[in-house]
């Protein structure tokens, strides 16, 4: 019974909707971040329960643009970002959708370093120096600020 009506409001939808002429629509994202720093695990928690997940990057024009709107910082604490790993030698993926996107110039210099062998978070730089916007490998239990996106 589910599958039929599914079948008959798509249909309908066909035939209303795809008959007239199409427009390309674009969708409109918020992001948000906390005030708080926390380790990863609460961060990628309180997206959750608040909004939806933290902010997964998809090319390097939105990684900029992020990089815009967040606040300055001189000094660490910067941001999460919702790109993870388990393992040493696992890849890197984002939450949400484990997409390997990780750009040609995303990485600070000498990063990914996994400087202490359990380096599988990673925070954004957003300070005034060349590596601003870069990405760094961080210990997951250090505390960043969260930041999560969502659509409008």
């Amino acid at each position: 019974m589910k599958w039929i009506l599914i079948f008959a409001f798509g249909e309908f939808f066909v035939t209303k909707f795809l008959s007239c002429s199409l427009t390309e629509t674009t969708s409109a994202w918020t992001y948000h971040y906390s005030k708080v720093p926390m380790n990863w695990t609460k961060a990628r928690e309180w997206c959750q329960i608040n909004y939806t997940d933290m902010v997964v990057l998809q090319n390097q024009k939105e990684n900029d643009y992020l990089i815009s709107i967040l606040p300055v910082r001189r000094q660490s604490p910067y941001y999460w970002i919702g790109i993870t790993k388990n393992k040493l030698n696992e890849t890197w993926t984002w939450v949400g959708n484990n997409s390997t996107w990780i750009g040609e110039d995303s990485w600070a210099a000498n990063e990914p370093n996994n400087n202490h062998s359990t380096e599988f978070c990673v925070e954004i730089y957003v300070n005034k120096a060349a590596n601003r916007g870069k990405w760094n490998d961080e210990k997951c239990a250090n505390k960043k600020y969260p930041v999560r996106k969502a659509r409008v």
